[in-house]
């Protein structure tokens, strides 16, 4: 599951084409494929998109925390931290704040005397009948596989910046407010759209 936000014309409500090609990607993207090597690359594109992991949700909900601007309306009408939904309706102009704000109380929490810090959490682990964990456990379930126990593991995890894209850490859930960022910079007149 993930966050697919757009910065959209004002008008016409088409996502904008920006005047320059990117590769900023996220959980999902455009890519090209090269028949030889059998590999995929990231596709330069012009539109003002990117998709987010939800893992990294909890960085964005704690950020927003006691910023009204980030505050609205929820899915049952009441009223409510939106997190990164918080700049949905608004301008590239409105939001450049927010998301520079966002980005810096994410820092400033996970990361003391310039060195990201180590968190404990807790997780939720799946195990075949033999105790190894089960990495892809909505796949095997998908397919039938029901003989597995779950168990609910302590971890440590260091904030910093991972390879694996997925991995919800500090550093990880920061990347993508600084390439929301870069296209409300270049489209301060965009209005963001998402879901």
């Amino acid at each position: 599951m993930s966050y697919d936000i757009f910065l959209k014309e004002r008008v016409s409500g088409e996502t904008i084409q920006l005047p320059i090609k990117h590769v900023m990607t996220g959980g999902t993207y455009i890519a090209d494929y090269d028949e030889k090597t059998g590999q995929f690359t990231p596709a330069a594109i012009t539109d003002a998109w990117l998709n987010i992991t939800y893992n990294y949700s909890h960085y964005y909900y704690e950020a927003a925390e006691g910023d009204e601007r980030f505050y609205g309306e929820d899915s049952d009408g009441g009223y409510a931290n939106l997190g990164i939904r918080g700049i949905y309706g608004k301008t590239g102009a409105e939001t450049i704040s927010m998301l520079k704000g966002m980005a810096e109380r994410i820092e400033t929490k996970y990361k003391h005397d310039g060195e990201w810090i180590t968190t404990k959490r807790t997780e939720k682990v799946f195990k075949d009948k033999n105790g190894k964990e089960i990495d892809k456990i909505a796949l095997l379930e998908k397919l039938g596989y029901t003989d597995y126990t779950t168990e609910t593991v302590e971890k440590l995890v260091n904030e910093g910046p991972s390879d694996d894209y997925w991995i919800g850490t500090a550093a990880n859930a920061i990347k993508p407010l600084y390439q929301l960022l870069a296209f409300a910079e270049l489209r301060p007149d965009g209005v963001w759209n998402g879901d």
